[in-house]
């Protein structure tokens, strides 16, 4: 397991008990922080593999607290929760680099199932990562991407990839299952807009998939997250 230590960030005292309760049973060592401030506090002195992070928070709110994490130098993986249900607060939760994300009400068990999910992909890729990364070879099936030599092998053949192209699909591969929006994927790769729009990044998806796709209308590893952008495959064994 992975995951070890996780800081759980919510006010409401019942919701953090049931939550500790269940991870404890499940193995994990689990902190609590019942408001914004105090979670930046415990972060910044602690060493935490996940936050469960409340979106709604007396004080400092949630979106706060995710800004904080991700400005930290560190990659602590963020599942937020929160009451609102509208596309607009789940977007926004994803564009602050939230890894995944619950409504309230939530089932304890999809919980439990989701941070087990989260576990074993960051697991994957810190197997996949091992070494320096200009020594690094990605492999997710036939598909191997050398970091260092900046290829991307499919079956062993070159797929010429330009660099944006593969630099699109490094940021991807290097964090399976995790959605980036359009937006976020145009800045992390230096793609510039040639339409005013950050849909610019589809042009690239759509000729990175004619390289690497046998179907590129069935693609199997850069995936589609709909109203929202793209995402590398975290199903390839």
């Amino acid at each position: 397991m992975s995951l070890h230590h996780i800081l759980v960030v919510e006010d409401d005292t019942d919701i953090a008990n049931l939550v500790r309760l269940n991870l404890e049973r499940a193995g994990y060592q689990v902190s609590r922080a019942p408001d914004g401030r105090q979670a930046i506090k415990r972060f910044d002195e602690g060493a935490y593999d996940l936050v469960i992070l409340d979106l709604m928070l007396p004080g400092v709110d949630g979106m706060e607290v995710c800004r904080h994490i991700r400005n930290s130098g560190r990659y602590v993986p963020v599942i937020m929760l929160t009451a609102k249900g509208d596309e607009a607060n789940k977007v926004a939760g994803l564009e602050m680099g939230a890894d995944d994300y619950m409504t309230k009400p939530f089932s304890v068990e999809e919980l439990l199932a989701r941070v087990k999910a989260l576990g074993r992909r960051i697991e994957l890729v810190g197997q996949a990562n091992a070494g320096k990364d200009e020594d690094q070879v990605l492999a997710f099936g036939e598909l191997t991407l050398d970091l260092g030599k900046r290829l991307a092998l499919r079956g062993g053949q070159d797929l010429h990839l330009t660099q944006k192209e593969f630099e699109i699909l490094r940021i991807l591969a290097l964090t399976p299952g995790r959605p980036y929006s359009r937006r976020h994927l145009c800045e992390r790769a230096g793609v510039e807009s040639f339409d005013g729009t950050d849909r610019t990044i589809d042009t690239h998806i759509k000729r990175l998939r004619a390289k690497l796709e046998a179907d590129r209308n069935r693609p199997q590893f850069v995936l589609t997250v709909w109203g929202y952008g793209y995402k590398f495959t975290d199903k390839l064994d």
